[in-house]
């Protein structure tokens, strides 16, 4: 994609998967995106779009982008659902190690490999799990971010939207 950065929101790509996977020159292009360094920050479906295989509604898995060498396939429950604190476990596109950010989850598929950049703790109750996949450039994992909790992490992604831009045109 002609872009500085990409944000793939959440969504229900399972109900999508077919078409998703069939449009082969959109996941060549983001995946290139992606190994290239453009910032990315994929949420909850977008997560599941980025991962190698996703399972459909019909259970039928079928090839996604190929950025996470992962699956996503459905529970038929819902999972880890509600408001969560999400702390780094590392540096990352988004927080520095030790930061917070707060998000929510809501989804009833799930993954091979959720991440471990991320420790997310529920608020009221004594549950925490890792999840997130992280580099300097992306972030991937199930949970939607609330911004406004942590502005520097939309400061952050815009710099880095800015770096990639001038790297792009020097080149």
């Amino acid at each position: 994609p002609e872009a500085d950065g990409l944000l793939l929101g959440g969504g229900y790509p399972e109900l999508f998967a077919q078409k998703l996977s069939e449009n082969h020159t959109m996941r060549e292009s983001i995946l290139a995106a992606v190994n290239d360094g453009m910032p990315c920050i994929a949420e909850c479906g977008g997560f599941l779009y980025l991962c190698e295989e996703l399972e459909d509604a019909q259970g039928i898995s079928l090839p996604m982008v190929g950025a996470i060498s992962a699956r996503g396939f459905g529970t038929h429950r819902l999972g880890r659902f509600g408001y969560v604190s999400l702390t780094a476990q590392k540096d990352n596109l988004l927080c520095r190690e030790g930061e917070q950010i707060r998000g929510h989850e809501f989804h009833y598929w799930d993954c091979s490999d959720c991440g471990n950049s991320f420790l997310a703790v529920k608020p009221v109750r004594d549950t925490s799990w890792e999840c997130v996949h992280t580099t300097q450039t992306l972030y991937a994992g199930f949970p939607h971010l609330s911004f406004v909790s942590n502005p520097s992490a939309v400061q952050r992604f815009l710099r880095k939207c800015v770096h990639f831009r001038k790297r792009k045109e020097q080149e």
